[in-house]
């Protein structure tokens, strides 16, 4: 898990909430690799995250909605090697709710930011913590039947599995 806390010559505004388009960075032997940056509310855990968002998803399980107090979370996954923490706390703080699931949250605000799972290459950060959102509409929604009745969610396309366009509504019965 990188735990670096340097900038990288990035400079990180905690206090912007803006979205806006990612930064490239050239990769060491190809093209530009997309460079977003994400925090906590109070921008004392700020981390940068390098790719293409993977399976950006919506979750109703009950440790998603007790966490968040909402009725889904938002994830979106990005290679583990590829997250550094920036800010001045460094990583999160660390809480199992799963015997081989970790989420990291910030110990002063209590922002919810990240879940690893123990065997895993990919880590997922809540997607309303980047402060670039494009490109991660939810492609799915894990736990739909335990969302509550009034949600209903249209889901966009998925770029990774599908050429055609496609909506997968759920409405509540």
């Amino acid at each position: 898990m990188p735990s670096s806390s340097h900038l990288s010559g990035q400079t990180t505004d905690p206090t912007s909430t803006g979205a806006s388009a990612p930064d490239a960075t050239p990769a060491a032997n190809g093209p530009a690799v997309a460079l977003r940056t994400g925090r906590c509310q109070c921008g004392n855990i700020v981390y940068q995250v390098e790719g293409i968002p993977d399976d950006p998803h919506l979750c109703s399980c009950r440790h998603e909605t007790r966490i968040s107090g909402g009725p889904a979370v938002l994830w979106v996954g990005f290679r583990k090697d590829r997250l550094t923490w920036t800010g001045p706390g460094g990583e999160p703080t660390w809480y199992a709710t799963w015997p081989t699931l970790r989420r990291g949250f910030c110990p002063r605000c209590g922002t919810h930011l990240v879940s690893l799972a123990d065997d895993s290459d990919m880590i997922m950060v809540t997607g309303f913590s980047l402060a670039d959102r494009s490109g991660t509409d939810p492609v799915g929604h894990s736990y739909r039947d335990e969302a509550v009745p009034w949600i209903t969610i249209t889901l966009a396309p998925d770029p990774q599995h599908s050429a055609a366009p496609h909506s997968d509504a759920w409405l509540p019965p």
